[in-house]
């Protein structure tokens, strides 16, 4: 095929069709949905013994309406009571100790942005939230599986 009035033959080839496709990783392509969480009134010790049984460092914490209003991580524990889980004669509380109100994030956030909170705020996990309820958790270890994985470049 040429083109008219040309001095030498020119070919011209359909170019392959590229489709681009955003492929931006969400929240909700990482988050762990099967989560382990503990109620603001629990005692520290009923904690602990959740954390052990969980094999987690930390967890959302709910109040009796099942919302989230904050996160108790080991430092909380190790820092909030120092080692004492009875004070003055009462039980220390999670309320006592957790980090309130909690970072978080919905299922639309992408992962750039969770790992600049993560790394920013210097925490390890966000969990994800959908009108005060926690729908799951992303933890630092979760971006960098992706990262080893492949599902992020």
């Amino acid at each position: 095929m040429g083109i008219p009035g040309a001095r030498f033959p020119v070919v011209i080839e359909a170019l392959p069709f590229v489709e681009y496709v955003s492929a931006v990783m969400r929240a909700k392509d990482l988050m762990n949905t099967d989560i382990v969480t503990i109620r603001e009134d629990a005692s520290v010790s009923q904690l602990c013994d959740v954390m052990q049984a969980a094999h987690a460092n930390g967890l959302p914490v709910l109040n009796a309406q099942d919302e989230l209003v904050g996160i108790v991580t080991e430092d909380d524990i190790l820092y909030g009571t120092m080692g004492v889980f009875d004070k003055d004669g009462r039980t220390v509380l999670v309320r006592d100790i957790m980090t309130s109100p909690a970072i978080c994030a919905t299922e639309d956030t992408d992962v750039v942005e969770l790992s600049r909170m993560l790394s920013g705020m210097r925490i390890h996990r966000i969990p994800i939230v959908l009108d005060g309820r926690v729908m799951g958790v992303v933890t630092a270890l979760d971006v960098v599986r992706a990262v080893a994985e492949g599902a992020l470049s």
